[in-house]
Order: structure tokens, then sequence, then C-alpha cells
């Protein structure tokens, strides 16, 4: 009885069951492909690329379905046949699910195509326990540094606040929530591992990094997180770097593992393209001489700051950084700088129908460290009188902040806020509804501004 009262005396842990309570009972609010005429599953768009290595494996023996009518593009591959742009990451993540889904759908007897019922629904709650998951991984990794208080403020300013809970709840399929899991995973095993290093938490590193490249390439960079990991000046980074040097047996074995992952896509793009390393999204790139950097992050279009403003939290808590946190500050300034820079220069910045920067999500894991800063700086300093009166004011933006993201990721979903075509008028005409009057319907229509994808994929930026 005592521990039961230990556990539910724990905030952060209260918010953690409360997020699972909530995404489990309104779980059918979010899930879009409900209300949709045009597919009656999730597994469309980006989702079907992910997806499709799946049911090409285990249901149409090695063919890729090709569906117009459910969004299910794939591209011409070069010896013949279709093939996804995307690697096979995702598919790796799905599959517990996509088992279950074959299961069930074999016992009901529903068509076996992958694309049933069955497989929806398993894969879509598989997706949400992987954000929730990561918030939990999350909360581990925070409270070695901050209090429970601070962790749950800073948990709830991360799934309620930010467009996380969009890619948790709403489009769970995407890759976000999985990769805000997975970079979560990195940081609490990061940790652990310079506390003690074993071969096993080195094993967990080389896995989590592989897949996590394997998911989206770009990925890469999380790596860094482990080499940098608290050093906060020159003579740290170089005692950091002899360690690694006489730890190289760790390293092999995490370079190996992760190398592991890639195989099974070298040997695919072989038989596919005729090549082990392809690039497999033609007529796409970045323009790096042209980084568009105000859109990504104020633009009404898809500015992560506008449909996130919460994040601005984070900004400001890296002046706030102490003690042993601190010396990771350097990287994580570094990290987001070169991250805002290469997102802002892919030719879509928008990244297509999404809500808000979804290319920063997976990264609030990252975040959350200095968020918990800025949260910590507040509420555990003198209690002067105006120092409450700023933590009522902290409270106040942060009560706020959820609010308006919980509404527009439901506007979101009744496409009241469009997926790329948003302009300050509709937004505004939009702004805090969710049922509009015919006068304000037209406005909002006529307002929107379509993207020149053409323009754009040739470098012809289209604000």
């Amino acid at each position: 009885m005592e521990n039961r009262i230990t556990i539910l005396q724990k905030p952060s842990i209260l918010l953690i069951l409360f997020s699972v309570c909530f995404s489990i009972w309104f779980v059918d609010l979010w899930k879009p492909w409900h209300r949709q005429s045009i597919n009656d599953n999730p597994f469309v768009w980006d989702v079907a690329q992910y997806y499709s290595y799946l049911p090409a494996t285990f249901i149409y023996d090695y063919g890729f379905t090709y569906n117009e009518d459910q969004m299910t593009f794939l591209n011409e591959a070069p010896l013949g046949g279709k093939m996804p742009k995307t690697t096979y990451g995702m598919s790796i993540l799905y599959s517990p699910f996509f088992a279950l889904g074959y299961k069930i759908a074999l016992n009901q007897h529903n068509p076996i195509t992958g694309y049933s019922e069955p497989f929806s629904t398993c894969v879509h709650f598989g997706s949400m326990f992987y954000g929730l998951l990561g918030l939990f991984l999350l909360r581990n990794f925070l409270i070695k540094f901050y209090s429970e208080k601070v962790t749950a403020i800073t948990l709830a300013i991360i799934f309620f606040g930010t467009n996380l809970f969009c890619y948790v709840l709403s489009a769970s399929e995407m890759t976000h929530g999985h990769l805000f899991m997975l970079f979560s995973a990195l940081l609490l095993t990061t940790y652990h591992w310079y506390q003690n290093p074993t071969y096993f938490k080195s094993l967990l590193i080389g896995l989590i990094i592989g897949l996590s490249c394997l998911i989206r390439p770009t990925e890469i960079l999380v790596s860094f997180l482990f080499v940098f990991w608290m050093t906060g000046s020159l003579s740290e980074l170089k005692v950091r770097m002899l360690f690694l040097f006489q730890s190289y047996k760790h390293l092999l074995l995490m370079a190996f593992i992760a190398f592991l992952f890639w195989i099974p896509q070298l040997l695919f793009w072989k038989l596919k393209t005729g090549t082990y390393l392809y690039f497999s999204y033609p007529g796409e790139r970045f323009f790096w001489n042209d980084p568009q950097i105000f859109n990504i992050l104020f633009s009404y279009r898809k500015g992560w700051l506008v449909y996130s403003p919460l994040i601005v939290l984070g900004f400001l808590g890296f002046f706030f950084m102490k003690t042993e946190t601190k010396k990771t500050r350097p990287f994580l300034i570094a990290f987001f700088v070169i991250t805002i820079y290469m997102l802002s220069c892919w030719w879509d910045w928008g990244f297509g129908g999404s809500f808000g920067g979804r290319g920063f999500v997976q990264y609030y894991a990252l975040l959350a460290l200095p968020i918990a800063a800025l949260t910590q700086y507040i509420f555990e300093i003198n209690q002067h009188k105006i120092i409450q009166a700023i933590q009522k004011i902290f409270f106040f933006i942060v009560f706020s902040g959820i609010c308006m993201n919980i509404g527009q990721t439901h506007q979101f979903n009744l496409g009241l806020i469009r997926y790329d075509s948003m302009s300050k008028k509709s937004y505004w005409t939009v702004f805090n509804k969710y049922n509009l009057s015919p006068a304000e319907n037209k406005t909002f229509w006529k307002s929107l501004k379509e993207p020149d994808y053409q323009k754009m994929r040739k470098g012809e930026r289209d604000n």
C-alpha cells in the first residue's frame, strides 16, 4: 500500500497516467480517417510509403500496391515495378501491430489486404503507444536533474502544448511520435552509458541511432548528442575525445548494430535500382543558399512558433540552464541552429500536409532540458510577491498555450486549419472558431493560398 501511495504522490507519473487515459478515452475524436470520405484507413501519402514494406513482404509476395484513390503513390523503380521513396525504418516499428492486425483479420474473416480495419486500428494504437512511451522515457530522463513538479510541468508543456499532441493522437502513424520516443530513449541511455559504460547499453545506443537514421536519414545529426553529451568547454571536449578513443570497442559495437539495420535497405535498393546506394527522392532537394528561416518559424502557412508558441519557452530556457545540464547547452544551441537552417533549406520547407512545423516534433525531447530549466528557475527561487506574480503569469501562459494547441489540433482535423495553404487572413478568420458562418466560410476559402509545388521544386520560392 505504501508503494501505491508513493507512486500517486509523484505528479510526473500522474501526468503520464492522465495522458494515457486521455489518449485512450478520446482516441476517436482525433482520428482524421474516420471522418474523411476519400479514405477509410490511415495508410495514405507518407504513411503509405512507410507502411508499404509490410503488406508487400507478407501479403503481396514482394509486390508493392499502388492505389491512386487511397493516395498510396509509389515511385517507378529503375529496374521496373513500384517502390517507396522512403526507407523501411517505420515498418520495423509498425510490424508488431501489423502482425496483431493480421491475426485479428484472420480470426474475424476480414480481408487480408493489409489495409482493412483491424490493420488500421492496431497500427494506430501502436503508434500512439510509441509516442506515450516516449513521454515516459523522457520523464525518467528529466527526473535525474529536476524535481517531480518541474518534470510534470515540462511534460505537460511538451505533450499537450505542442504539435507533438497532434502527431501522437491524430497523425499518429507519421514518423514524429516514433522518433520522439527514440530520441527520449537516446537521452536516457546516453546518460546511463556515461555513468557506467556497458556493451548492452552500447548495443541499445547503436540500435536507437541506426533505427532513427533508417526512419529519416537526416536524423544522423542526433548521433552527435552521444558524442558531445555534457561537454561544455574545450577542455571537457578533449577529455571526452580521449575517453571515447579508449572506449573504441563500444563505438565499434554501436556502429556495427546501426549498420545492421541498413543491410536489408541496401539489398532492396540493389534489387530495385541496380545500386546499393540510391537517392530515392527524385526531383527533391535542399537549396542551401536560400534558407526560409523566417517562414519556417513565423509563417501563417506552417510556422513552427505560430502553431506551437510554447516552444519559445525552450529558447528562453537556454539562458537558465544551470549546474550539470548547462554543459549540454552549447551542443543543444548548435544542434537547433543547424536543424532550423537545414529544414528551412528543403524545397518544401512546410513539409507538405501537416500541422505546424512537423519537422521539429521529435526534437522536443531535446528541448525538454531548457524548458525544464526555465520552469525550475520560476518555481524554485525565493517566494517574493513579484516572483509569485511571475509564477501565475507563467501558469496562465502555459494553460493558454495548451488550450490553444488542443483547440487548433481539433480545427486541423476539421479542416479549418488547412494542411498547406493557410494565410494570415484565413488564420484569423477561423481563430478560436469551430463552426463558421456562411460569410466566414466564404472568406476563409477565398483567403487560402495554395503553394505552387512545381515552382518550389525548381527553387522558386512560393512564399
